[in-house]
C-alpha cells in the first residue's frame, strides 16, 4: 500500500496497491496484510481529508503468479473486502486495476460476492493500458513505472517506511 502525495482532482487520496510485490513463499497474504495496517493507520490519523471525499486506489496485479492466487481463500478475501468497505474512517470512491493476468476474471469474481453493489460500480479493469488509467488518474500523480512523472515507487516505498518507523 503506496499512498500518493497529494490528491486528485475531486479531493481523493489516490493509493497504489502492489498486490504481487512479495514473494509469496516465504510470507503469507496475512503478513502483507498487516504491514498495509501499519500505512492505513498513519493515514487515518493523519489524512483527515480522505473521511470526507475519499479513497481511490489503483491495484497492480502484474507479476501474478499460482502462489499468490492460492493465498486468496474465501475467508481473507471476505475479510479483505470489509476492511477496505468498512474498516477505515474512509469512503472508498475507486477500485483501478490494472497489469491484469488472463486470469484475473476468475479469481475477482470471488472479489466481486464480496463487495457491496455501490463497490462494484465503481471497479475499473484498465488490464495492461495505462492511458485508460490516465483517464481517471493523471500522470503527474503516478510514478513512472505507472506512465507517471511523480518519483518512482522505490522513492514512495522508502517514504512510508520512514513514515511508519517513526512511529
Amino acid at each position: 500500500t503506496l499512498p500518493l502525495e497529494g490528491h486528485d482532482s475531486r479531493g481523493r487520496k489516490v493509493i497504489i496497491v502492489r498486490s504481487t510485490g512479495y514473494d509469496p513463499n516465504k510470507f503469507s497474504i496475512d503478513e502483507v496484510m498487516r504491514s498495509s495496517d501499519f500505512i492505513g493507520s498513519v493515514m487515518a490519523e493523519e489524512e483527515e481529508q480522505w473521511s470526507v471525499t475519499g479513497v481511490v486506489q489503483v491495484v497492480d496485479i502484474g507479476g501474478a503468479v499460482a502462489a499468490h492466487a492460492m493465498q486468496l481463500t474465501p475467508a481473507f478475501v471476505k475479510k479483505a473486502m470489509t476492511i477496505w468497505q468498512d474498516g477505515y474512517p474512509m469512503r472508498p470512491k475507486a477500485l483501478h486495476y490494472i497489469n491484469t493476468p488472463q486470469s484475473f476474471d476468475t479469481v475477482f469474481n470471488i472479489f466481486k460476492s464480496f463487495m457491496k453493489e455501490k463497490m462494484r460500480k465503481r471497479v475499473l479493469v484498465h488490464g495492461s493500458d495505462l492511458s485508460s488509467l490516465h483517464q481517471y488518474i493523471p500522470p503527474s500523480m503516478l510514478p513512472k513505472e505507472y506512465g507517471g512523472t511523480n518519483g518512482t515507487v522505490d522513492d514512495i516505498a522508502r517514504h512510508w517506511v520512514k513514515r511508519v518507523e517513526a512511529r
